[in-house]
């Protein structure tokens, strides 16, 4: 802990540098924003970029997220995941179309 920052994703980190360089997870943002660290840790699924390490001398379980194929190591197949993101559509749809020429939408007149 005092050689590497404090959440769980710091200690991945450190790990695949100097321990094991064949340890695979995933990891963007660093903010908890897009959840690309998003693992099982301690039986609970979360954010490896925002779970602290717990100073104590219990070990910390991590896996990859239930449910899920396991592409190799901490990474999911997300495949489904995203068929089933898509499936609903998520995102704003006009009802109203540009009309030939313009360039853009304007969010007021």
């Amino acid at each position: 802990l005092k050689e590497c920052g404090p959440m769980i994703l710091d200690a991945l980190i450190k790990i695949k540098d100097e321990v094991d360089p064949t340890l695979t997870f995933r990891r963007s943002c660093r903010e908890g924003i897009c959840g690309s660290c998003a693992m099982n840790i301690n039986g609970k699924n979360g954010l490896a970029c925002l779970l602290y390490i717990e100073p104590c001398a219990q070990a910390i379980e991590i896996q990859p997220l239930p449910h899920t194929y396991v592409v190799k190591d901490l990474v999911p197949d997300l495949t489904n995941f995203y068929n089933q993101y898509k499936s609903i559509e998520p995102w704003l749809k006009r009802k109203d179309v540009k009309q030939k020429g313009d360039k853009e939408y304007f969010q007021s007149k």
